[in-house]
């Protein structure tokens, strides 16, 4: 009972010892702790004392690679074995958090386990000294990731300085960095070399390596961005080079960038120079100027050639209409003058004479539209209701289709007004309606159908036969002046150069799909 009561009072003294301590029995009993113990683990003595301490201070199922309770219990058995203290330098324990039920606190220890013998040599209790060293281990792992982030920073800088080198000495442009007041060049990619084969440029000041340049423009401008600072860009700039030794100066042209490098004291050591060779755009842009100038003159000679031929077509059709008109009455004169009945050779020649006549007339005729179709269009034309103008067709072309037993089939209700000239309107469709009738299959009456839709900003109409038909190689020379593919009907091969004509000086085109002896659809496009 002595022993007892000796033995609690002692435990009661470790209790306020300013010290951590937990004192164990021989079987890993919780004796007591002391009060500096209970501050670091936040626990109270009543919560620990008579538990088994594994029981009281499990494993965080959250860090099971500390193998906390593995180590302190291998600890506590070599001293129970050897009866020896045995210290663990560092061991991360975590200690539940007795206000989450579920939680942990965060704790590294320095421990340190010593075993208390009675006078009989007797082991009577384990005291686990522990240190808290938590926020030593923190900023020892806080300067360690601060380590580690450095090294990954400075090797990501590396990488990046690497690529970046690469990007420098494999760039298309040349660029060099010249240092100090004589321009010496301390850097110089491939590009730049390639400047001057066979010439050794690193460490040699600019003058030296490339004594061409002395007084020259570009020496110039690099002294005055090295003095000031102010950066220089130029265009197509003329630098005269020596490219290879012993050759002779080539004129070259470069668009340039010179920049001035400060050191950290904010003081200007270098100029780096950015290059791109623009001797052949320069070439090429002389060469299309002067195409250009030769364009511009053969585009005048033709303005006037065409403004000649406007006027040679103008009095050619102008001037020969009387002596023509003055032919068809002497023609008309003879017919009259001789007996009444007159010879069959010279009945025949005379309506040969008045034939030819009538076909030099024609052609005057169309000579003068021809010379329409060059004027240029009338923006301010009134807008032509295009049922009005098919109707009034429909009447021109009555003969021709009950002639055939052909068939015209209109559907142009979407668009009731059509933005140009009534005459330019009536003279498009009626060349396009009578070619459909004209150039009929001979093994079928005429269907045509005429369409007008509206879309895109486009009016779009429509004229499809089935007629002759076209192929490959006429469909190609179709709109042709004067074109002609057959020669069983009369023509004059005007009508869809007329077309044409007319469609482009409206700012629209004019299309065609076509199948030999199945027939033709003629789509014609003017801005709406």
């Amino acid at each position: 009972m002595h022993y007892t009561m000796a033995l609690a009072q002692h435990l009661q003294a470790l209790e306020t010892v300013p010290d951590s301590y937990l004192i164990v029995s021989p079987e890993l009993m919780i004796l007591t702790v002391s009060n500096a113990y209970l501050a670091n683990t936040r626990t109270q003595r009543e919560q620990l004392v008579g538990q088994y301490i594994f029981d009281a201070f499990p494993d965080n199922p959250a860090t099971p690679e500390a193998n906390a309770v593995r180590n302190l219990r291998a600890s506590l058995e070599q001293v129970l074995a050897t009866g020896r203290p045995h210290q663990i330098a560092l061991q991360h324990y975590d200690v539940p958090d007795r206000g989450k039920p579920g939680y942990f606190l965060e704790r590294h220890w320095e421990v340190v386990n010593t075993p208390v013998f009675d006078s009989e040599d007797h082991l009577c209790y384990i005291i686990h000294s522990i240190v808290n060293v938590t926020e030593t281990v923190r900023a020892r792992e806080a300067v360690q990731q601060s380590k580690q982030r450095e090294q990954a920073a400075l090797a990501e800088a590396e990488q990046e300085r690497q690529r970046l080198s690469h990007l420098v000495m494999q760039a298309p442009a040349a660029i060099c960095l010249h240092y100090g007041p004589e321009l010496v060049y301390e850097f110089v990619n491939t590009s730049y070399q390639q400047l001057f084969s066979g010439r050794e440029l690193i460490g040699k000041p600019l003058i030296e390596a490339v004594p061409e340049l002395r007084d020259t423009f570009i020496w110039e401008q690099l002294q005055e961005v090295y003095r000031t600072g102010q950066s220089c860009q130029a265009h197509d700039v003329l630098v005269p080079l020596v490219r290879a030794p012993h050759t002779e100066p080539e004129d070259s042209y470069f668009t340039y960038t010179f920049q001035a490098r400060y050191n950290k004291n904010q003081q200007i050591d270098a100029v780096y120079v950015f290059a791109i060779e623009v001797t052949e755009l320069v070439h090429d842009r002389r060469q299309i100027q002067a195409l250009n100038h030769e364009l511009d003159q053969a585009n005048q000679q033709l303005t006037r050639v065409n403004a000649d031929l406007d006027s040679f077509v103008y009095m050619a059709a102008h001037d020969l209409k009387g002596p023509i008109n003055n032919l068809e009455g002497l023609v008309q004169l003879l017919r009259d003058t001789l007996p009444g009945q007159k010879p069959t050779e010279v009945g025949m020649v005379l309506n040969m004479m008045q034939e030819s006549v009538a076909r030099f007339q024609r052609t005057l005729v169309q000579l003068g539209d021809v010379l329409q179709l060059h004027q240029a269009h009338d923006p301010a034309a009134p807008p032509t209701q295009l049922a009005a103008v098919v109707e009034d067709l429909r009447q021109d072309l009555l003969p021709a289709l009950q002639q055939t037993g052909g068939t015209l089939e209109v559907d142009a209700d979407a668009c009731p007004l059509v933005a140009m000239p009534a005459k330019s309107l009536r003279s498009l469709l009626y060349n396009l309606l009578s070619n459909a009738i004209k150039y009929r299959h001979p093994d079928r009456p005429p269907q045509v159908q005429l369409n007008c839709r509206t879309h895109g900003g486009f009016w779009h109409l429509t004229v499809q036969d089935n007629g002759l038909g076209l192929d490959t190689t006429q469909q190609a020379s179709l709109f042709v002046l004067f074109r002609r593919f057959h020669s069983h009907v009369e023509g004059s091969g005007l009508g869809l150069y007329t077309v044409k004509k007319i469609v482009e000086n409206l700012g629209g085109r004019v299309e065609v799909q076509s199948e030999l002896g199945v027939g033709s659809t003629f789509s014609v496009y003017i801005p709406s």
